[in-house]
């Protein structure tokens, strides 16, 4: 795979799968404020700074069974907890919720990865961790980038992975319609002449937490499909069609609510 790396890539216009979701399923009106404006924050959830801290922890694991090894829970708690602390210090106007700090979702997290390691799966068979991958679809004026959690040899081909954190189980029904794993099978199809199959491993946030695995599988259809999603919110944030979705399910948590109150009176 091509030696990229993320932070480069970012530096130059781009489109992810995090801002084709946010404009597509999320709200346009929350992609202008986040990617054309670029304002700052009003708030921002502690789930992003756990969630990336997750990742984090995780992907040290992934290094680690790499070579056929595993963490320990106190080791990969630590990961977690260094690197949460960090983002947490780090991230504009953190907000948590009413029954929430930074020590109990230390512990919310260790209960999660205490089954996260006890349902780990993927050993000598990891090929990459944390891959970045770049792709110039046809048409498109911005280059598609990203990174694939890990790529794993599942039996005779290669399957993508990517962990969730969630507050609840995922049907199969949003497992096989996810614009995530269509964008990241797509890129490896362009990128690799190889069509993968896709696994989210989904570690859900409750009281007793669980793992489950889903496999799904993009192909041709589906690809050309993406192409015409992304040519066409390309045209319309180039025409500027931005408008607030009202009964979005990320408006408790938006970083532009006040923003988005005021847009009908100061963009008349």
């Amino acid at each position: 795979m091509p030696e990229l790396k993320l932070e480069e890539l970012r530096k130059e216009p781009h489109w992810s799968y995090s801002s084709l979701n946010t404009y597509l399923n999320i709200c346009s009106l929350q992609y202008y404020f986040r990617y054309v404006e670029k304002a700052e924050a009003e708030q921002t959830s502690s789930c992003f700074p756990f969630g990336r801290a997750f990742h984090t922890a995780l992907s040290e694991q992934a290094r680690s069974a790499m070579k056929g090894k595993s963490l320990t829970l106190t080791q990969i708690t630590e990961v977690f907890r260094e690197f949460f602390k960090a983002e947490c210090a780090c991230c504009e106007n953190l907000k948590f919720k009413e029954d929430e700090s930074i020590d109990t979702m230390i512990s919310k997290a260790e209960n999660m990865l205490t089954q996260a390691l006890a349902n780990w799966r993927d050993f000598w068979n990891i090929k990459g961790i944390a891959v970045p991958f770049s792709y110039q679809i046809p048409g498109v004026s911005k280059v598609l980038i990203g990174e694939y959690d890990i790529v794993v040899q599942d039996n005779d081909r290669p399957c993508i992975v990517d962990w969730k954190t969630s507050a609840q189980k995922w049907n199969e029904n949003k497992v096989q319609k996810d614009l995530q794993a269509t964008t990241f099978s797509y890129s490896f199809y362009k990128t690799q002449a190889l069509t993968p199959s896709f696994r989210f491993d989904v570690i859900t946030k409750g009281k007793n937490p669980s793992v489950e695995s889903h496999y799904t599988q993009r192909g041709l259809n589906e690809f050309q499909r993406f192409e015409k999603i992304i040519t066409s919110v390309e045209k319309a944030v180039k025409a500027d069609v931005f408008l607030p979705s009202e009964t979005s399910f990320s408006c408790a948590d938006c970083a532009y609510a006040n923003r988005c109150r005021n847009w009908h009176i100061t963009n008349r």
